[in-house]
C-alpha cells in the first residue's frame, strides 16, 4: 500500500481532499494531507513574506517531522512546482509523483513565466491589495453545482509572490517516477499543455474526466486511479522523448 502525501492547489486548503483522503484509506493506503501556510484553517497566519518557498519548506518539514518515506506525492495544479522541487530536495524520500492536472516546474522559471501570457492577465485581473490574489471563479476549479455551496466559501486568498517566486534550481523530469493525470474538462490552454509536455519526459499520462478539482467533483473515481497509480511498476531509466 502506498503512503500518500496529497498536496493542495492555490487558494484552498487539505479540507479540499477530505473525501479522497477516506477513499483511499479505506482502499489500506496511508495518506495525509496538510494545509500550506496562510491557507484554509491556517488562514489567519497569511502575510506578507510567503511564496513558493515557504511551501516547499512547509511541505519537507512535514515530511522530515513526520519521518516519512517512499512517499507518494501527489500535486494538484500550483502544487506542482512544490513536487517538482521536493523531488529535486529528497529524491530518496519519494517514491512517485503525481501531478494531477498540475504544472510541471521549468529551471529557474516562475509559474507565471512558465503558464504564459493568458495566466499572467488572469492573476493581474484578481490581485488585491496587500500582495494578495483572490481565487478564480468556481468555473476554473470545475467544481459542479452539487459541491459549489461546500466548496466556495472555503476559498481563501493566495499568496501573488507564490505565483512569481521562481523555481529554485534545476528542475530535472526524469529525479523520481511521474506520472501525469489529466482532467480531460480543464478550462485553462496552460494546464491542458502540460499533458503534451509530460509525455515528452516519457511519463505515464492517465486521464480523468473531470474538471480541474476531481478532488471535490469526484473525489471516489480520483481515488480509484491514485490507487491504481500505486499499483505502476517503476519504469526502466530512459532518456527524454524527441
Amino acid at each position: 500500500m502506498a503512503n500518500f502525501l496529497l498536496i493542495h492547489g492555490a487558494f484552498q486548503g487539505g479540507w479540499v481532499w477530505s473525501e479522497t483522503a477516506a477513499a483511499l484509506r479505506e482502499l489500506g493506503h496511508d495518506v495525509h494531507s496538510p494545509t500550506l501556510s496562510g491557507c484554509g484553517h491556517l488562514h489567519h497566519s497569511m502575510r506578507r513574506g510567503l511564496d513558493l518557498n515557504t511551501y516547499i519548506q512547509d511541505m519537507a518539514n512535514y515530511i522530515l517531522f513526520g519521518e516519512l518515506s517512499q512517499v507518494t506525492i501527489v500535486a494538484s495544479s500550483f502544487a506542482g512546482m512544490i513536487c517538482g522541487a521536493l523531488a529535486m530536495r529528497t529524491p530518496h524520500l519519494v517514491r512517485r509523483a503525481v501531478y494531477l492536472d498540475a504544472l510541471i516546474p521549468e529551471s529557474n522559471r516562475s509559474f507565471v513565466e512558465t503558464a504564459g501570457e493568458s495566466f499572467h492577465h488572469m492573476l493581474e485581473a484578481h490581485r488585491l491589495k496587500g500582495g494578495r490574489i483572490q481565487p478564480w471563479p468556481l468555473q476554473v476549479f470545475g467544481v459542479d453545482a452539487d459541491k459549489a455551496d461546500w466548496f466556495r466559501p472555503r476559498l481563501c486568498d493566495f499568496p501573488e509572490a507564490a505565483f512569481r517566486t521562481p523555481f529554485p534550481g534545476e528542475f530535472d523530469p526524469l529525479s523520481v517516477d511521474s506520472v501525469y493525470i489529466v482532467c480531460q474538462r480543464t478550462p485553462s490552454p496552460f494546464i491542458r499543455a502540460m499533458a503534451s509536455k509530460a509525455e515528452r519526459y516519457g511519463w505515464p499520462v492517465l486521464p480523468l474526466d473531470s474538471g480541474h478539482c476531481p478532488m471535490a467533483s469526484c473525489p471516489r473515481r480520483l481515488a480509484s486511479l491514485l490507487g491504481a497509480t500505486a499499483r505502476m511498476e517503476s519504469p526502466e531509466p530512459a532518456g527524454l522523448a524527441a
